[in-house]
């Protein structure tokens, strides 16, 4: 497993350099500078999901403990969100903008992360599921909470704020119980390429949904810069995760937007 919790740090630091993060100027509105945030509320509100169907599916007792208690700790978080969205916009969301257009490639991105809960897998790969979700909100929520911080906005937010980054870190003793355990555990090849190919899967996902927000965050006098692919980070060619069959959802995703 230390191969697939490595390969998971790597994806993270890769992910961190997307360029969604470098088109958040601080030289305009928090308002503006957050337009992206209600395309996120599919996902917010499904992740709820994806945590409670991923430990249904474990048998391990140890592991489904460790699951059961770390999707406890998340519950309530999508009601800071939304009140953050009417605090930004004024308003309240609507279902039917959920399922608009400009809602298109956070959808398509959920679909494709609810898709692997409902995979077959080992108890132990869905905890690197959980992990690698984590790793990408560590790096989405620590970038929002200084943009917020920066704008002098972190008493009227709190999803996007320092205030959820603290709320987090006081739960990471789970997420390190998680990774120990991990790291004790040794993995047949197959397993080990199958986590491969499953980090790498979320990841192209994460990069999908935030090339979608990209769009939230351009204005019409400054446009996109144009998308650097992200590298897959480097491993032993034997362990390299192959490409699954129909994984296509960066490019299904921008097709969707230009709908």
């Amino acid at each position: 497993m230390k191969v697939i919790l490595e390969y998971i740090a790597a994806r993270q630091h890769l992910f961190a350099e997307h360029p969604f993060f470098e088109d958040l100027k601080l030289d305009r509105p928090i308002e503006q500078i957050m337009a992206f945030a209600p395309k996120l509320a599919f996902w917010v509100m499904t992740f709820q999901d994806v945590l409670r169907l991923n430990a249904h599916f474990i048998s391990d007792p140890a592991l489904k403990q460790l699951t059961m208690q770390h999707r406890s700790e998340e519950i309530g978080h999508d009601r800071w969100f939304f009140e953050d969205i009417a605090e930004l916009t004024g308003k309240q969301l609507t279902v039917s903008s959920l399922f608009g257009r400009a809602h298109t490639s956070t959808r398509d991105a959920t679909y494709a992360l609810i898709s692997e809960v409902y995979r077959p897998m080992d108890d132990r790969l869905r905890i690197a599921l959980v992990l690698t979700m984590e790793a990408t909100s560590h790096v989405f929520f620590s970038r929002t909470a200084t943009l917020v911080a920066a704008k002098g906005s972190s008493q009227k937010l709190r999803y996007f704020s320092d205030f959820h980054v603290q709320v987090e870190a006081q739960h990471e003793v789970f997420e390190e119980e998680m990774e120990r355990r991990l790291r004790a555990m040794e993995l047949p090849e197959e397993l080990r390429v199958q986590g491969l190919a499953l980090v790498e899967r979320t990841y192209t996902a994460f990069d999908a949904m935030m090339q979608g927000l990209r769009q939230e965050v351009a204005t019409a006098l400054e446009p996109l810069a144009p998308t650097v692919a992200i590298q897959q980070a480097v491993l032993p060619l034997a362990l390299q995760p192959k490409q699954p069959q129909g994984a296509e959802l960066p490019e299904q995703a921008e097709e969707s937007l230009a709908v």
